[in-house]
C-alpha cells in the first residue's frame, strides 16, 4: 500500500514538473528572439567597447594625462578601461599618455595623472574637451586658462578648501608619480563641467570592418634608442588583441588596434619640450588581428578626427576594441615581425 502511495505520489510531481517547464518555454517563446550578444554580455560591457554606432549607450570621452616614467609604469591602473590611448614623445623623448575614458564607466582609478602640452589637447579636441592633469607647459596651461574651450582641472592647484576630496597622492609610488584620480573623486568633479563639454559620441571612432590585404606582423618593436622605454607589441592570437611590454613593464592595456604615426617635430623649446603639427597630413602604420597595413594619415581642421587610408585611398578599417595610438616623429623606429 505504502509503494502505491509513493509511486502515485511521484507521478503527480512529475506531471506538475512537466507543465512548469511547458510554461517556461512557452513564455521565452514568446519573447523576442535573443542575440548571441545580448544572450552572453552584460549591456555595460557593450556600451563600453560596442561594435555597433547605433548603440543607444554611447561612451562621452574624457581625458585624462598619464605618466609612463619607468618609475611610473609599475603603478599604472585605469589603462585597461580606456577607450583609446594616445601616445606622445615629451621632453627627454620619453612617451607620455593621453587615455580617453568614458565618464559612464569610469575606472575604480586612474594615474599616475601628469602635466599637459600643446599637442595633447590637439588631439583630444575631436572627441573631447574635458581633460584632467597635474601641471603643465606655460604654452599648454595658457591655452586652457579660464574663459578657453578647454574644461581643464589642475589637480596640482586644486584648491580643496573644506578638505572633502582629499589627497590625490598615494602612498607607494614615488613623487611625482604619485598622482591618482579615484572613480568617486572624478565622478563630483564631471558635475561641475558644462553639458556642452560632456557630450556622447558615436563610437567606435574609427571605421570597423574587415581589411583586405596587409602583411602578418605578430610583433612590434618601437626603438626608443633604451632598453627601459624601448617598446614591444605582442598579438595574443586567442584574445585577438596585443600585449604592450614598455621596458620590462607589461601594461594592463590590451589594445584590439594599434596606430602608429609619423609626425614631425616642429622644433625643440626651452627645457627640451617639443612641438609639432598634428594637422595634415604623414605615413602610417595600422595593426590589427597580427597584420600590418601602411598607409597615411589625415587630418584637416582641429576639430576632424584622424583618418587613414591605404595606397589605393581606401580607408582602413580599425578592428572593435581599444584604440592604441603612437606618434613618432619618424616609422624607421618601427620594426615588425
Amino acid at each position: 500500500m505504502l509503494s502505491k502511495t509513493l509511486s502515485g505520489l511521484i507521478l503527480v510531481l512529475t506531471l506538475l514538473s512537466g507543465i512548469v517547464i511547458f510554461s517556461s518555454v512557452q513564455q521565452f517563446s514568446d519573447e523576442a528572439p535573443r542575440t548571441p550578444s545580448q544572450a552572453s554580455f552584460p549591456s555595460g560591457i557593450l556600451s563600453r567597447f560596442s561594435l555597433f554606432p547605433t548603440s543607444r549607450n554611447k561612451p562621452i570621452p574624457i581625458a585624462v594625462m598619464i605618466e609612463n616614467h619607468e618609475f611610473a609604469r609599475p603603478f599604472h591602473t585605469g589603462l585597461s578601461e580606456a577607450l583609446m590611448i594616445q601616445e606622445f614623445l615629451v621632453e627627454g623623448f620619453i612617451s607620455r599618455f593621453v587615455a580617453i575614458i568614458d565618464a559612464r564607466n569610469l575606472p575604480k582609478e586612474i594615474g599616475p595623472v601628469r602635466s599637459l602640452r600643446p599637442y595633447f589637447l590637439d588631439a583630444i579636441k575631436p572627441w573631447t574637451r574635458t581633460v584632467f592633469h597635474a601641471g603643465g607647459s606655460p604654452e599648454a596651461l595658457e591655452r586652457v586658462q579660464e574663459g578657453s574651450e578647454f574644461y581643464a582641472l589642475n589637480l596640482l592647484y586644486f584648491d580643496d578648501k573644506n578638505g572633502e576630496y582629499g589627497s590625490f597622492r598615494k602612498d607607494g609610488p614615488p613623487a611625482p608619480h604619485d598622482f591618482f584620480l579615484q572613480k568617486n573623486v572624478l565622478k563630483r568633479f564631471l558635475k561641475d563641467v558644462p553639458e556642452k563639454l560632456l557630450q556622447p559620441v558615436s563610437w567606435p571612432l574609427f571605421t570597423v570592418g574587415i581589411s583586405e590585404g596587409g602583411a602578418f606582423a605578430d610583433t612590434i618593436r618601437v626603438n626608443f634608442f633604451n632598453t627601459q622605454h624601448n617598446v614591444v607589441f605582442e598579438y595574443l592570437p586567442l584574445a585577438q588583441k596585443y600585449q604592450r611590454t614598455n621596458g620590462v613593464e607589461v601594461s594592463p592595456a590590451r589594445p584590439s588596434t594599434i596606430a602608429i604615426l609619423e609626425v614631425p617635430i616642429d622644433y625643440i623649446g626651452e627645457y627640451g619640450r617639443l612641438f609639432m603639427n598634428l594637422e595634415g597630413s604623414g605615413n602610417a602604420q595600422i595593426f590589427h588581428s597580427g597584420k600590418v597595413w601602411e598607409g597615411r594619415w589625415n587630418k584637416g581642421s582641429d576639430v576632424q578626427k584622424f583618418s587613414f587610408i591605404d595606397s589605393t585611398g581606401k580607408e582602413i578599417p580599425f578592428k572593435g576594441g581599444q584604440v592604441w595610438m603612437m606618434v613618432l616623429p619618424t616609422l624607421e623606429r618601427v620594426r615588425y615581425e
